[in-house]
């Protein structure tokens, strides 16, 4: 048995319903409480922190100040007085900087435990945890489109990268593993290009929801799927944003499972993941085989010291 944990950043319960997509409609479906620690609404890395430790950014330390480190530690002195302000005067920063030092930041990562920890527990990414870069270069993405990308340009590759996200996710069910995890930001930079249009968010969803498909085809008998949020996303036209600042982060995250219950905040995902995980059983005979791999010829070609 494998719970399979697929985080899909920015899934919106209300859009879900506007667009009416049945493949995030689960066994058991609703919204799922979060939070906002250092901006006025949730922020992806500080949240995805929480769901894999169980921790407030308090502490699992994955706070404005350490969301965006650098290898360089004057940068990284500089950047701890850059967090109040906003995503997009950072990302202009962080542009600058990278085109003058050729230095590049990287996603903070927590060192308190999680529920990836266990033997048997694997993830692909997860911001705050596990490799920030795939994070990264989504955002790269929408950096792009506001200097000019095309859609056409934007959507193969934001789909592209989803693509291997959710291949990696069917792939783990073959395998003896108790959980497995992996962060697809698509939603989330498809939300914030297109918050005024509903036709290309329209096929976001639509597409997103064909990789889900796709996984739930690829569950065993004894597997079971959870999908989470960490916040949704407002836009132009959906009717209770009316107001609001379109593509800005929404309150509406959404939690869907396999499963007959769901956990009801970002808060208790790791205590529901690893309650369930405790009742896997292995796949075959618990021991792994070693492989005669030729390492003379693989050290004449090369390949090996």
């Amino acid at each position: 048995m494998t719970v399979l944990v697929l985080a899909l950043d920015a899934l919106d319960e209300g859009l879900i319903d506007y667009f009416d997509v049945d493949a995030f409609r689960l066994a058991s479906s609703g919204p799922l409480e979060t939070y906002a620690h250092t901006k006025d609404v949730p922020y992806t890395p500080e949240v995805w922190a929480t769901v894999a430790t169980g921790l407030g950014p308090e502490g699992h330390g994955v706070t404005a100040a350490g969301t965006s480190e650098w290898d360089n530690p004057v940068l990284e002195f500089v950047s701890r007085f850059t967090g109040h302000l906003s995503e997009g005067t950072r990302g202009t920063l962080g542009r600058f900087v990278r085109r003058q030092t050729g230095e590049r930041e990287r996603i903070g990562e927590t060192d308190r435990e999680s529920l990836f920890d266990a033997d048997d527990a694997v993830v692909h990414n997860w911001p705050g945890v596990h490799d920030g870069r795939p994070l990264q270069y989504a955002w790269d993405l929408m950096n792009a489109v506001a200097e000019g990308m095309g859609r056409s340009e934007f959507e193969r590759d934001l789909f592209g990268q989803a693509a291997g996200q959710f291949g990696w996710a069917r792939e783990m069910c073959r395998h003896p593993v108790s959980v497995a995890g992996v962060h697809v930001h698509a939603l989330d930079a498809a939300g914030h290009a297109y918050a005024d249009d509903e036709a290309a968010l329209g096929h976001a969803y639509e597409r997103i929801g064909g990789f889900v498909d796709e996984v739930v085809d690829a569950l065993g008998p004894d597997d079971e799927l959870l999908l989470l949020s960490d916040h949704g996303m407002r836009t132009a036209f959906y009717p209770p944003d009316a107001g609001d600042d379109p593509a800005s982060h929404s309150w509406r995250a959404y939690a869907s499972t396999t499963a007959e219950n769901r956990p009801e905040s970002v808060y208790d995902v790791r205590e529901w993941v690893e309650s369930r995980a405790a009742t896997a059983t292995s796949i075959g005979d618990g021991v792994d085989e070693d492989i005669e791999m030729p390492t003379d010829r693989l050290r004449e070609l090369g390949y090996l010291e």
